[in-house]
């Protein structure tokens, strides 16, 4: 898979790159779903499935959105963007509140929120430096995959899946953290 997608130039027209896609429309679509997950985290376990149902939508969103763009011809510099920023919205949001009301370790929601900031900011960084927008490697969607695992575990009370992907997702962070460090020192002109 192709670490980065560079942009057609300097000058798109607008029309070319379109910000209402289906795709996208999914990537907004699992970000807005996050309140609703939030609220029944919050609400307790009267709203379990119904909270299992929502996070399992959100997922297939997650794998439909760039599946479809891809397919369809139709993957935009919006959708760059908008779908690991879904993503990481999510991710810290369920994570903190897990963290509030299920006991998520506070250590895993501070890794987890300052390696997503870290990557905001570096993307933003590299985005000003190399006018690429840099899309995320196998090691951050195992990441994302793994967290997704832990926090319905979480969320749901499944014992069982608790402690070996906590170990998993803080392994898959550390290394999806280096892949991407890696990424800054190159100098592009």
């Amino acid at each position: 898979m192709n670490e980065s997608a560079s942009t057609a130039g300097p000058r798109r027209n607008r029309s070319a790159d379109p910000f209402w896609t289906i795709a996208n429309g999914l990537s907004l679509l699992r970000a807005a779903l996050t309140g609703p997950v939030l609220w029944m985290i919050w609400m307790g376990p009267a709203y379990k499935w119904y909270l299992f149902s929502i996070v399992m939508a959100m997922i297939i969103t997650d794998i439909l959105d760039g599946y479809l763009a891809r397919r369809w011809g139709a993957v935009t510099r919006w959708g760059k963007i908008l779908d690991p920023i879904a993503d990481k919205v999510a991710i810290d949001a369920i994570a903190i509140v897990l963290a509030i009301v299920k006991g998520l370790p506070l250590w895993v929601v501070a890794v987890v929120v300052g390696r997503d900031v870290a990557i905001v900011v570096a993307g933003v960084f590299l985005l000003k430096r190399d006018r690429i927008v840099h899309v995320s490697n196998v090691w951050g969607k195992l990441t994302s995959c793994a967290m997704s695992v832990l926090l319905i575990a979480y969320a749901m009370d499944a014992q069982p899946l608790k402690v070996p992907f906590l170990y998993l997702s803080a392994l898959l962070l550390l290394v999806s953290s280096l892949s991407y460090a890696r990424r800054l020192p190159v100098q592009r002109r």
